[in-house]
């Protein structure tokens, strides 16, 4: 019954509009303007689009539904190329990865919740839809300076989210904190972000007294963090697209230090093995071709393994001195040696 009111054709949706995503083309349909309200905030609206869309949705709101907040955490089922997706009872989305259509019901108040839906519902739907369509999500974060991204991975808690606010406060722009897009465009590798909430562990709080009156929250995938708007609260300025012209493997380390060593191309792709495992597990093969072209691609840029601890403004700075050393042999600058300096003493 529920899947049968998704496809229902007699739910009208008379709002359309299109959208740049990550390289991307999607449409939206819907009855709510606070969507397309927050659509506009996540993706790059555009004119009408001369080719075909690279997925759709289609999110009806019901007048008759009664849920509000606190919204559960999402629960998702899929069968073949179909995934469903369930926020609660009311607000339900189904996903049809051979037609790369999605079609949801929401409650008004689920419709009028902006940050819930660029949090949660379109960064979602769109990674549900990257299995299909030409874009590769990896996890890692990514700031931009003059058109060239600097890309930051590492395992979780070695502090992707944090140097990225840090960098973003240190002459760069801040395009994504936790998952980045790529895609190819003319022979050309892109990294892009969507303008979802900024991501920060507790112990953040420590490093950026702007957060000291704020109190974190559980996520969706159940962690507790803090989930806020950077161009707000740290005043950082946002970029969507980037060409990636370095990545920094991150090694998060108790004591202050700052020690860069070169990555091989073998040692990247080693670092997103268990990506390409997802897609061949799930038998997405052509999923998996295009992510194992994205990292070769990663792997011919400059790659270096970071080994650090400190504060993450010191950090940055330390970056952005070998960043702009003229040689590329390593930092020399007044940051670095402190942190290598405070590595002596202790």
């Amino acid at each position: 019954m529920i899947l049968r009111s998704l496809f229902e054709s007699s739910l009208i949706a008379p709002l359309h509009e299109y959208y740049h995503v990550a390289g991307a083309v999607c449409s939206l349909s819907t009855n709510s303007e606070f969507i397309l309200g927050a659509a506009r905030g996540s993706f790059t609206p555009m004119a009408e689009s001369r080719v075909a869309a690279d997925a759709s949705m289609r999110l009806w709101v019901d007048p008759s539904a009664r849920s509000g907040p606190p919204w559960p955490s999402a629960h998702f089922r899929g069968l073949s190329h179909l995934v469903f997706a369930a926020f609660d009872a009311e607000n339900t989305v189904l996903v049809d990865l051979r037609k790369r259509r999605a079609v949801g019901r929401l409650s008004p108040a689920m419709s009028a919740d902006r940050h819930y839906l660029r949090r949660v519902i379109f960064p979602t739907l769109f990674g549900i839809f990257t299995e299909t369509i030409a874009v590769t999500p990896l996890h890692c974060a990514c700031v931009e300076r003059g058109g060239r991204g600097l890309l930051l991975t590492g395992a979780s808690g070695s502090g992707k989210s944090t140097l990225s606010l840090a960098l973003a406060r240190n002459c760069f722009r801040f395009l994504s904190d936790e998952w980045t897009y790529f895609s190819w465009r003319e022979g050309r590798l892109r990294a892009w972000g969507l303008s979802t909430p900024l991501k920060l562990l507790p112990d953040a709080y420590a490093h950026f007294p702007e957060l000291a009156t704020m109190q974190p929250t559980f996520t969706m995938n159940g962690e507790l963090a803090y989930e806020i708007e950077p161009e707000e609260i740290f005043g950082v300025r946002r970029s969507r697209c980037a060409e990636p012209d370095c990545l920094i493997l991150l090694e998060r380390q108790d004591t202050p230090g700052f020690a860069l060593s070169r990555l091989s191309p073998v040692e990247v792709a080693a670092e997103f093995e268990e990506d390409v495992d997802f897609f061949e597990a799930h038998r997405l093969l052509e999923g998996r071709d295009l992510l194992v072209r994205t990292v070769r691609g990663l792997g011919q840029i400059s790659c270096w393994r970071l080994r650090y601890g400190g504060q993450p403004a010191q950090v940055a700075r330390a970056l952005v001195e070998f960043l702009e050393s003229k040689d590329g042999n390593g930092p020399s600058g007044e940051a670095s040696q402190a942190l290598r300096a405070q590595t002596d003493a202790t």
